[in-house]
């Protein structure tokens, strides 16, 4: 029985970090800018300018609040330890991680398939992290969901085709014990409803 556990988990991690939402991000903005764009120079110059600033301002904030509280405290942490436990952080993360990119894109006169999918994701970032302030949602879960619907809606994905992906994800975070259904369900339905009225809001729905 503990053997079966344990592999219960190996294969919950695994499908957790391979679905976590900053792997599935950088494919599902490449698939959209490819759709969206007419020539090759112009899914490329859209994709890096997404997820750059995505990827590079969260990281480096990170690294120096990190680095920061090691020389004042003297304590080693993570950057999973600290931030999980500093709403007002995962605030300013969630700000930084959708934000800038969307404004960068919005200037640069980006089609707007492209700024509807980066303001659907930042939306639903802002909103779990402020959710987590009284409950537990489901950040993975939300995100992912959030970053996923750009495919039904932009790439005509069958909804049947993307649904394993969440319900896998539901799972392994379950397994893993970090989420109970009700918080599973929750972060789902935050992810499901900002991107559904962001695309609505675009004229996409």
């Amino acid at each position: 029985m503990a053997n079966e556990k344990s592999e219960t988990r190996k294969i919950a991690k695994i499908t957790s970090n391979i679905l976590h939402p900053y792997v599935v991000f950088p494919l599902v903005v490449a698939l959209v800018a490819y759709q969206i764009s007419s020539v090759p120079e112009a899914w490329v110059k859209w994709t890096v300018t997404a997820l750059l600033p995505a990827y590079l301002l969260p990281l480096l904030y990170m690294q120096t609040r990190v680095t920061i509280v090691a020389r004042t405290t003297g304590t080693q942490v993570t950057h999973r330890s600290f931030f999980r436990e500093q709403p007002n952080e995962m605030l300013l993360l969630a700000c930084l991680f959708g934000m800038p990119n969307t404004l960068i894109l919005y200037f640069l006169g980006s089609p707007l398939g492209i700024i509807a999918a980066m303001i659907g994701v930042a939306v639903t970032a802002l909103l779990i992290a402020l959710v987590n302030r009284v409950y537990r949602a489901s950040f993975h879960l939300a995100l992912l969901t959030s970053m996923l619907m750009p495919l039904v809606i932009i790439l005509a994905f069958h909804s049947l085709v993307i649904a394993p992906f969440i319900l896998l994800l539901g799972l392994s975070r379950y397994h893993l014990g970090e989420h109970t259904p009700a918080q599973l369900v929750a972060g789902f339905l935050i992810g499901l409803v900002i991107s559904c009225a962001v695309f609505h809001g675009f004229g996409f729905l």
